[in-house]
């Protein structure tokens, strides 16, 4: 398995409050995370960093997992302790009120890849055969509309609050966090932050997956390229996480 993870500020931000990781615990399972900090006066790239702070530390000390339930209750509870600990930070920072965090990642273990999510940041999926397709949903209120039929595809495209959010890590007291177990073969999967899959089209991504080049290095830097030609509106972060290398190459 090989991986590789990259983030901008992009080209019109004056700072990223995007962050990620990819750690490892003591028996060498992965987990990756992006996280895209929201709220104003540096709150978000505060909120961010301690998500992936509070993550990372909590993961490199789990000593690994014997079942999917107490793989899915680990991931809750971290969950719920680190939206604490935003909450509780904006909460005795004024200035800071409001602040949280998007937060999708992917927990790589002998059980299967748990897929997390809270937010709009998103997990992609790439096989073998050339199927590509996102494995999160995201918690915006486009969406919501869009899964109620008070929009069409059309409309969401255009939707002038495209970016709300109905749920983000920290922002609320509690949070609600979606967490998908898959088993099946995947050959690689795909984390980023809006500042890529907001600007750049579904197809110019899966392209440039499953196109020449097969380092992950490489492909997330070809993506991030793609992301600042578009105008570089926001942060950008892309985490790249490949089991099988050439089998990207068509």
């Amino acid at each position: 398995m090989k991986y590789y993870g990259i983030t901008n500020r992009g080209l019109v931000r004056k700072n990223n409050q995007d962050s990620y990781v990819i750690a490892t615990n003591e028996v060498s399972d992965v987990f990756a995370i992006v996280c895209d900090g929201i709220g104003g006066n540096s709150g978000g790239d505060i909120a961010s960093r301690m998500a992936v702070a509070y993550f990372s530390k909590a993961f490199s000390e789990n000593k690994g997992f014997t079942d999917i339930e107490s793989a899915k209750t680990w991931i809750r509870r971290c969950v719920s302790a680190s939206n604490t600990e935003i909450f509780e930070y904006g909460k005795s920072h004024p200035k800071l009120k409001g602040m949280g965090t998007t937060l999708c990642g992917v927990m790589i273990t002998r059980l299967g890849k748990f897929v997390v999510n809270i937010g709009d940041s998103r997990a992609y999926g790439c096989w073998s055969d050339g199927r590509f397709r996102q494995l999160t949903v995201d918690h915006t209120l486009v969406n919501d509309m869009l899964l109620h039929g008070e929009l069409t595809r059309e409309e969401a495209e255009n939707f002038p609050r495209k970016n709300v959010l109905t749920n983000a890590l920290g922002v609320w007291e509690s949070v609600r966090c979606d967490i998908d177990v898959h088993e099946e073969d995947l050959r690689g999967m795909l984390l980023c932050s809006d500042g890529l899959h907001g600007y750049v089209k579904e197809n110019e991504i899966r392209k440039i997956l499953f196109g020449e080049l097969t380092d992950p290095n490489l492909r997330c830097r070809k993506l991030m390229k793609a992301a600042l030609d578009a105008g570089g509106f926001d942060n950008i972060t892309v985490v790249l996480i490949d089991w099988e290398g050439d089998l990207y190459h068509e």
